[in-house]
């Protein structure tokens, strides 16, 4: 009787080294941020074998240390050289982490503009893709509020068709919100998604795809870098002790209404400020780095102080209103960390917000914040 042949696949065992082992567990975080599931250091070695994908090899290698390879593609966006696939999917990466990123922080969360941006450049690049409709057309719709923008499916309408009728109607619902609009953040998936998967024409026209939405793709992937890996995307020579002889204009003194403003330059090209409270023995409120005076910025600007029992949460501050005895509303702000407080009559407030209006209408405060975005993004 002839022997039955033996139909179980050979295993091979490979020894893997460190470097190798670091690129497949990149490798696992590309695929994971894709589709949520999770996937054996085996079954990643396959899949990297059999694609075999230059640009995809890159990618991961780029990932080694996304700190350097970010500032290395901010460097060259600069310069307006070309950046490759593999550079913006790095990109588009970090805008899917920020876009999705501090979803439970009042302040924080990304801007129907910034959302409406990286739709567009989704848009952009699903228009020139070489294969279509796109396998993955049901995918790119999944993470649009496709009932929300009232798109019903017509009878016999490709996926591709209702698509584009739904990212149209999406970034007109984004330009033009309606108040405590709900932020459709999965969006941002699909540009990662369509960059690291599809190909295109060729990457000149890529880039010119891309190069009107850079502005903010960059401020969403540099927010989602700050979210990782709690540090800004600073060169490692930033300092002022680093900038030479470059001339630095002087930092303003502002007053309104009895508030002063005074402003010291820090480390890293960030700076701090004093707010002086009017009368002889007022107190001076210190406040430095540019997450928490951006968290306070949007406290002053967002915080509705009118109404009696209001709240505002954030991570560093807390604010709260209060109705006196004659019926007038105080608002007050906490500090988180220290539980120092602040109370203000409606004037005063009003005061305190136009103060920091003016201070940054400044050239060298305005100058040096549109630098610390760049650092940190949009938080």
């Amino acid at each position: 009787m002839a022997e039955k042949p033996n139909l179980q696949q050979p295993v091979i065992s490979v020894r893997v080294s460190e470097a190798l082992r670091g690129r497949l567990e990149r490798l696992k975080e590309i695929i994971y941020s894709k589709s949520g599931n999770t996937v054996s250091t085996s079954e990643v070695a396959k899949q990297l074998l059999e694609s075999a994908r230059e640009d995809r090899l890159e990618l991961v290698e780029l990932l080694g240390d996304p700190t350097e390879s970010l500032l290395r593609i901010r460097h060259k966006a600069e310069g307006r050289h070309l950046l490759s696939q593999a550079e913006w999917t790095l990109v588009a990466y970090y805008c899917h982490q920020g876009a999705e990123a501090f979803a439970n922080t009042t302040p924080n969360k990304i801007s129907y503009a910034s959302l409406a941006g990286i739709l567009e450049a989704f848009g952009a690049l699903y228009d020139m893709q070489t294969a279509s409709p796109s396998s993955r057309d049901q995918y790119y719709l999944s993470n649009l509020p496709v009932r929300e923008v009232g798109i019903e499916k017509e009878l016999r309408e490709a996926d591709s068709a209702l698509l584009r009728r739904a990212i149209k109607a999406t970034i007109l619902t984004l330009k033009n919100p309606r108040k405590n609009q709900w932020k459709p953040t999965l969006l941002a998936r699909n540009l990662y998604v369509i960059l690291e998967e599809e190909k295109f024409p060729n990457i000149e026209q890529l880039n010119d795809m891309l190069w009107p939405h850079w502005d903010v793709l960059w401020r969403v992937c540099a927010r989602g870098h700050y979210f990782h890996a709690k540090e800004p995307l600073r060169d490692r020579l930033s300092s002022d002790e680093d900038l030479g002889n470059v001339v630095q204009l002087p930092l303003p003194w502002i007053e309104y209404d009895g508030y002063i403003l005074t402003f010291v330059r820090v480390d890293g090209g960030e700076f701090s400020f004093c707010l002086n409270f009017p009368g002889d023995l007022a107190p001076l409120y210190p406040l430095s780095r540019y997450p928490r005076i951006s968290e306070f910025r949007s406290m002053l600007n967002e915080f509705d102080v009118s109404k009696k029992a209001s709240y505002w949460t954030g991570y560093y501050f807390a604010g709260y209103t209060s109705e006196q005895e004659d019926g007038s509303i105080t608002a007050a702000f906490r500090a988180n960390d220290n539980g120092i407080t602040f109370s203000f009559t409606q004037a005063q407030w009003k005061s305190v917000k136009e103060l920091f209006r003016l201070a940054w209408e400044s050239p060298e405060v305005s100058r040096l914040w549109d630098g610390l975005v760049l650092q940190y993004g949009e938080l």
